[in-house]
């Protein structure tokens, strides 16, 4: 099965927003006020420390540059996109392997996108890519190489709370991998992302159930249900949006 038939969470991003020249801006603090759609947190820049990615209430992108400290960052703001409005962000990762981060995303059709990032504080100039379409009735888990084939991954939840991993093939273009299920019973989730939370060298899931406790899956790298039982490591997170899961701090 190719990932054609599978469907992407979020709307899609339109042809303008990577591939146009930026003028940059003076910095602005690290803060952001109104309200933000979260693309995701890695170090989009390549400067060894992870950043936030971000889609403010007009449909411009913006890249938040980390310092891998507990606290405030100092480093200005930065534009990298524009037109953003109709998408749904799977999630930033290096989807095809060339040592930059890549944005996947849904648009309002349903189809799935890539986009090549570049390392940079700036527009990419690179063209976006068609890796799925039929993606309208799902909600995304994150990004990650689950399966630890060195490739990474999609998992994400469908209409029915199944949860289901599209194994990738780090490449531009659409997947000649069968979907696997790895879960059911997920409608009542919000996904916060997905990381080796525990340091055990496989990919977890970390979620907040109807109740407003979070959750830790622990995975097993197979394209397959893990058969570790989830813990409890939260509560009291009804209110919270999540951004992603990331190493922020640099504390490993």
């Amino acid at each position: 099965m190719r990932i054609t038939t599978s469907k992407f969470h979020r709307v899609a991003i339109t042809a303008v927003v990577l591939g146009v020249g930026l003028a940059m801006t003076a910095a602005t603090p690290a803060s952001a006020a109104g309200t933000y759609f979260f693309a995701g947190l890695r170090d989009w820049d390549r400067d060894g420390h992870q950043d936030v990615v971000a889609e403010d209430s007009g449909g411009t992108l913006w890249l938040y540059p980390g310092e891998s400290k507990r606290g405030y960052s100092s480093q200005g703001r930065v534009q990298i996109g524009n037109g953003w409005s109709p998408y749904t962000y799977a999630g930033v990762t290096d989807w095809d392997r060339d040592g930059h981060q890549d944005i996947v995303a849904r648009d309002g059709g349903g189809l799935l996108w890539l986009y090549p990032g570049q390392s940079k504080r700036g527009y990419s100039s690179a063209t976006p890519v068609q890796i799925g379409n039929g993606w309208s009735g799902y909600t995304f888990a994150g990004l990650a190489d689950w399966d630890r084939d060195g490739h990474q991954d999609i998992v994400a939840r469908d209409s029915g709370g199944t949860l289901w991993l599209y194994p990738g093939e780090s490449k531009r273009g659409y997947s000649s991998q069968g979907r696997v299920q790895i879960g059911n019973g997920w409608s009542g989730y919000t996904f916060a992302g997905l990381a080796d939370w525990d340091r055990d060298g496989h990919q977890d899931i970390v979620a907040r159930d109807g109740s407003g406790l979070l959750w830790l899956y622990p995975g097993q790298s197979k394209r397959g249900y893990s058969s570790v039982a989830p813990v409890q490591i939260g509560n009291g997170w009804s209110s919270y949006t999540f951004a992603d899961v990331t190493d922020w701090d640099r504390d490993g």
